[in-house]
């Protein structure tokens, strides 16, 4: 019986075996380049879905982060409107003792009435701060100033009189989360707001000189408005430090997520080497393997 010598089929297997071996060495050479388990989603089987998730999740906190950050800022500037406010109104306070105890003369009456108008002027500019291009002061209407004094003149001192706004009572809003909306800051119909403005206007535009009386129940005002725009103040550092923690708290999910990330889209770069490593063992010895069947020679079995 003679015993057929053919290396064909042994050649294919191994050559075959070769280009596979050599297949998975590219990806994983690939991985290591990339630190990524895949270029695209599609590379990632079953994990794909998981991966897109969380990018999701991930870019909508970091939106939620960004929105309370600019939110805090916003705050940041209306807190110092207010300081600026509540400067003047001590400042035309003591104007306003100065006159009611020292009898004013018709100068004096005149100076005092002047330092009202130049402050009701100013203080209603602070109530039309822009930052970002949004009126802050103006409610959710935020494209149009707050204040608009040009038919405004408040005389009584007893009355409250809020013609000068021009925006809305809705006050600003800002969404944190999925499921919380943060509300924050002020409207320029605030009571605080209300009354600096009518004891600026009270003598300001007043007919006549005001009395001891009047001045110092504008005085007492004066007091009333400082108190409620410290109040105000405080109610604005209640919401700064609202969307500081919600920030945080996006902060700290993003870092989390950022990791279950991590573990479904990159590779160990140690475990990817040694596999490299293992691979171009296996590739040598199949390169060695597919050379001595190639040397083969069936004439060498017939001599």
């Amino acid at each position: 019986m003679v015993t057929r010598i053919a290396t064909f089929a042994l050649n294919d297997r191994m050559l075959a075996a070769s280009l596979r071996t050599q297949a998975k060495m590219g990806e994983v050479q690939v991985q290591e380049a990339s630190g990524s388990v895949s270029t695209d989603y599609g590379g990632l089987g079953s994990s794909a879905k998981t991966l897109v998730s969380l990018e999701v999740s991930l870019a909508r906190s970091k939106a939620y982060a960004s929105a309370a950050d600019e939110a805090g800022s916003r705050i940041d500037v209306m807190y110092d409107a207010l300081n600026a406010m509540t400067d003047m109104l001590s400042s035309f306070r003591a104007s306003l003792s100065g006159a009611i105890s020292a009898s004013a003369t018709d100068a004096s009456d005149t100076t005092l009435a002047n330092t009202a108008q130049s402050y009701l002027t100013e203080f209603a500019s602070l109530l039309n701060t822009q930052f970002e291009g949004r009126y802050l002061f103006a409610g959710s209407d935020t494209t149009q100033p707050a204040v608009d004094l040009t038919n405004y003149a408040a005389t009584d001192v007893d009355t409250a009189d809020t013609s000068y706004y021009q925006g809305n009572a809705t006050t600003a809003s800002v969404r944190v989360s999925s499921e919380r909306m943060v509300n924050y800051g002020v409207t320029g119909d605030d009571t605080a707001f209300e009354q600096a403005l009518r004891a600026l206007s009270a003598v300001a535009n007043a007919a006549t000189t005001p009395d001891s009386d009047t001045l110092q129940a504008i005085s007492d005002l004066v007091v009333s408005a400082v108190d409620a725009v410290a109040a105000v103040q405080g109610r604005l550092s209640v919401n700064a430090a609202t969307l500081e923690r919600a920030s945080a708290t996006q902060t700290d999910y993003q870092d989390f997520t950022s990791g279950l990330i991590s573990n479904v889209r990159d590779v160990d770069i140690t475990a990817v080497a040694a596999q490299l490593s293992s691979y171009e063992t296996q590739l040598q010895a199949s390169y060695a393997a597919l050379a001595k069947i190639q040397s083969l020679n069936l004439l060498d079995y017939l001599k």
